[in-house]
Formats: structure tokens, C-alpha cells, sequence
């Protein structure tokens, strides 16, 4: 086998090793009484189980807190990383379109708003992140 196959081969043997250390770990908690959740981790996607009274990441390892968010629709429980995620998408969405906007405008009081918009933006994008690293730890 040359170089490239053999390490395309290696590359494949350590992701099914993750894969069947992640499965080993799920197994391992079914067999000591946990319950496996129709809920996905929202950080891996995994399956979460309930241990204990908590619930919780095999994959991450680590515990997974809902909140409750109020909908129109009614009542939705999203996880706080899970949400973090959406607001970020929404802010750097945002942070396009005033980008865009700025791109093209030439007058100079339309230049500062939008400047002061994305900098308020982008220093609410800051301290989302900086949030968001809190519950990773």
C-alpha cells in the first residue's frame, strides 16, 4: 500500500475508534441504569441520557441544562448553548447586512450610524462568545 492509501486507511481507523469509543460509553450507561433521551445534544448531535435526575452528553461529557423559551407556538425547551448559537447566527447576520449597507453609502452622518451600528454589533458578537465559552467549560 502506498503512502497516500495507508494514510487514508489510518484516517478511517481513528474516526470509527472515536465513533466506537463513543457508542462503548453510550452502551456503558444503558447498562448502568440510564435512560436514553429522544433529545439530541446540541453541541454533538449524540443521543443525550438521563443520569441520575440529569440529563446528559455521553460524547461531550458533560450535563446539558434546558431552559424554557416562550413561542408564539408555546412553550419550547431549547438548551442555553443551543439558543447562544441562534443569536449568534442572528448577530453575524446582522453584521453582513450593515457591512453591505456601509459598502455603498457616501454620506457622512448615514457612515457613522452604520458604524455605530456594527460596532454595537460586533461588540454584542464579543461578549456572546465570551458567554458561550463559559458554558463549555
Amino acid at each position: 500500500m502506498d503512502g497516500n492509501k495507508l494514510s487514508l486507511q489510518n484516517q478511517k481507523d481513528s474516526v470509527r475508534g472515536d465513533l466506537g469509543e463513543d457508542v462503548r460509553r453510550m452502551a456503558d450507561l444503558l447498562k448502568s441504569g440510564a435512560t436514553m433521551l429522544s433529545d439530541i445534544c446540541p453541541e454533538c448531535g449524540t443521543p443525550l441520557f438521563k443520569v441520575k435526575g440529569e440529563t446528559f452528553c455521553a460524547k461531550c461529557n458533560r450535563p446539558v441544562v434546558y431552559t424554557k423559551a416562550t413561542t408564539v407556538q408555546g412553550d419550547v425547551t431549547l438548551s442555553p448553548s443551543h439558543l447562544l448559537d441562534r443569536v449568534e447566527q442572528t448577530i453575524v447576520m446582522k453584521i453582513n447586512e450593515a457591512n453591505d449597507i456601509l459598502k455603498s453609502e457616501k454620506q457622512p452622518d448615514k457612515l457613522a450610524a452604520y458604524s455605530n451600528l456594527l460596532f454595537g454589533w460586533l461588540s454584542t458578537l464579543e461578549k456572546l462568545r465570551s458567554l458561550k465559552e463559559t458554558f463549555k467549560e
